[in-house]
């Protein structure tokens, strides 16, 4: 099947800004630089952005992105997908406004949960939409959890390349080399649980997807940068260990995304051969 990458990109764009609004938030309860907070609460806003555009690149026309908004109430996978986006959003902005325009602490704070929660959530269902029973390598909870653990590696390494240059070293309360290690650790485990669904064999015909980006890049060179981000030998280029990391769980989570469209049984592009409303369950 071909790869719609228009779709590649927005889960995995749209997911990064989520997850690294939630390392924003965290921050807020474990300490760190107000300005890694704000510029990561403007890099996420910005990432959210992009992820809409590349969303609509997929809907054959533009205005089929009005059928998608006007039918929210569907609950289907893109309107949950649009309504996260636009909770994220929301928040987001909401976020940036109290943190430059009011001393209040707990309005802050109040606004990082709901940002947790909100992207995180928009990192899972970015692929909880094609757990469908038509297509059986995608009818796994594993996708979705593959979707939110590769987005959560990006967010994790942007997060920390966002330090690298404008932090202290009190980021996550000098946890963050921790938290990018476990925001791998998640990413790995959803990679290796969703390639166990597909089946080995069919994950190996696609050798350069598995072998090169998902093993090789996404999970064992992501793993030994966030290892080596545990030990001294960071503090002597945090900028180029970040960078390394993020190019690396990026190339992982595309790898993930392309295989699950390489080895789906079937599809046909709805957008470009139906009626967008039917298409949203209406």
């Amino acid at each position: 099947m071909e790869i719609q990458w228009p779709l590649v990109l927005f889960s995995l764009t749209a997911g990064t800004g989520g997850s690294l609004f939630a390392f924003v938030g965290l921050s807020e309860f474990l300490g760190g630089s107000a300005k890694v907070r704000d510029a990561g609460a403007v890099c996420s806003l910005a990432l959210i952005v992009i992820g809409g555009c590349f969303s609509v690149l997929h809907l054959a026309s533009p205005l089929h992105a009005i059928s998608a908004v006007t039918n929210l109430l569907s609950f289907s996978g893109i309107s949950i997908e649009l309504m996260l986006l636009g909770a994220c959003f929301i928040v987001m902005a909401a976020y940036l406004a109290v943190r430059k325009r009011s001393s209040s602490d707990v309005a802050a704070k109040a606004l990082a949960v709901a940002g947790i929660v909100f992207g995180l959530m928009l990192g899972f269902f970015c692929g909880h939409g094609y757990v469908i029973e038509a297509q059986p390598t995608w009818n796994t909870e594993t996708l979705p959890f593959a979707y939110l653990g590769t987005s959560l590696a990006c967010g994790a390494f942007l997060f920390g390349v966002l330090g690298a240059i404008k932090g202290d070293g009190t980021e996550l309360g000098g946890r963050s080399a921790v938290a990018s290690l476990v925001a791998v650790a998640i990413a790995v485990v959803g990679m290796v649980a969703y390639v166990m669904h597909v089946g080995f064999a069919a994950a190996s015909a696609q050798a350069l997807v598995f072998w090169g980006g998902i093993v090789a890049v996404g999970i064992v060179a992501t793993l030994i940068i966030a290892v080596v981000g545990m030990t001294g030998a960071a503090k002597a280029s945090p900028l180029a260990l970040s960078s390394a990391g993020l190019a690396c769980a990026a190339v992982g989570g595309i790898a993930l995304r392309a295989l699950m469209w390489l080895c789906a049984t079937g599809y046909i592009d709805l957008f470009s051969h139906t009626v967008p409303s039917v298409m949203l369950n209406y």
